[in-house]
């Protein structure tokens, strides 16, 4: 079967001497594993299009019980050459392209999904880089929502510390059960949760990574661990 279809780069490797393994977010399909054949060849037609965070339409040779299927054609519906320039930037979408490789099910396409990426990585294109990592941090804020856990933005407590209840997300006081943040991190999520992209210090970075990575592992049964914050520090 061809499908035709907008899709994110989520990832991309070396495979042989001169093709790719490609891993997409399609509208049409959802998360894809494709082989671009000749794409590190000098003649290849693929050019920049299979590039991490590209957005880009491509024709797929979708084969019925295969892990591994074929694209034929992709080109660029809009590239990132201000993201690519950037390390804070260029983090930030590759934090948040991570988070679905780990979180999306194969060839399960959901249509909200796709347009959180894809809005997500465009305001990447003109956001200050200083709160490039807030933009991360709203879309995987915003896909623990469609997957159906998303926290409430329930009010801190007035002591120093939150606990923040890994079933259910609510924000509790110290001494209680959840997941122990600073009163100024957990600042950070509800400005987030509003809309509100601000400069966040590397330190509370960190512990916004490692609640992240609890908070989704517990709610997929999975480890979902921060790989790609930890390989760009």
């Amino acid at each position: 079967m061809i499908v035709s279809s907008e899709a994110i780069v989520l990832h991309s490797r070396r495979f042989g001497d001169s093709s790719r393994i490609v891993t997409l977010y399609s509208l049409d399909l959802g998360m894809v594993t494709v082989v671009a054949k000749g794409a590190r060849t000098m003649k290849s037609s693929f050019g920049a299009a299979l590039e991490p965070l590209s957005h880009v339409r491509c024709t797929i040779y979708h084969g019925r019980n295969k892990e591994l299927h074929t694209i034929s054609a992709a080109e660029t519906v809009r590239a990132r050459k201000r993201v690519g320039g950037s390390l804070d930037l260029l983090r930030a979408g590759l934090l948040m392209c991570d988070a679905l490789m780990r979180t999306q099910a194969r060839e399960q396409p959901d249509t909200r999904v796709f347009e959180l990426i894809a809005d997500a990585l465009e305001r990447l294109e003109w956001v200050e880089e200083s709160v490039a990592y807030s933009v991360s941090l709203f879309m995987r804020l915003a896909l623990a929502e469609i997957m159906g856990f998303g926290l409430p933005a329930s009010p801190s407590p007035v002591s120093g510390v939150v606990r923040v209840g890994i079933t259910d997300g609510v924000a509790r006081s110290d001494g209680e059960d959840g997941l122990r943040l600073a009163h100024s991190v957990y600042a950070h999520v509800l400005s987030v949760l509003a809309g509100e992209m601000r400069e966040i210090p590397e330190h509370d970075q960190i512990d916004l990574e490692g609640f992240l990575s609890l908070y989704f592992s517990h709610h997929l049964d999975k480890r979902i661990p921060s790989n790609a914050f930890n390989a760009m520090r």
